[in-house]
Formats: structure tokens, sequence, C-alpha cells
């Protein structure tokens, strides 16, 4: 496996996301990665540059999305 690549359930814990909506964002092409065997299983990989984008604070696709953003504060705000 390549670094650049996580298991879906370390990345649920990287971003505070719920892993079904790791996964949803992963069919719809929002954030990148891939099905793979792995530890035995098959299951998704997620790509760390690609997390980041999305929940990067400053220029993140979540920041424009409804809802509380309590974890999630612009550079200039703080």
């Amino acid at each position: 496996m390549s670094s650049d690549y996580i298991p879906i359930e370390a990345a649920a814990e990287r971003c505070g996301l719920h892993i079904n909506s790791l996964r949803r964002l992963l069919r719809q092409g929002a954030i990148e990665g891939y099905k793979s065997n792995y530890e035995g299983r098959r299951r998704w990989l997620v790509s760390v540059r690609s997390l980041e984008r999305y929940v990067d604070p400053e220029a993140g696709f979540m920041f424009e999305r409804p809802g509380p953003k309590i974890y999630l504060r612009r550079r200039d705000e703080m």
C-alpha cells in the first residue's frame, strides 16, 4: 500500500467525517480513492492529498456546505 493512500477508517478519524459519508464522497468522485484488497478484505483506500484538499478550512469544499462548522475556521478568523 502506498503511503499516499490510507484505509477509509483512518481517513474518517483524520477528518472527522463518518465512514458512510466518505464512501458517498468516493462514489461521487468528490475525493479520490480506490477499492483494493487490504488486510484480507476488499475496502476503500483514500487519497490523503484529496482528503486534505476537501476538508481544508481555507479553500476546501466542506466550508461552503451547509451545517455546523464547529471545528472549521478560516485562518483570518483565529
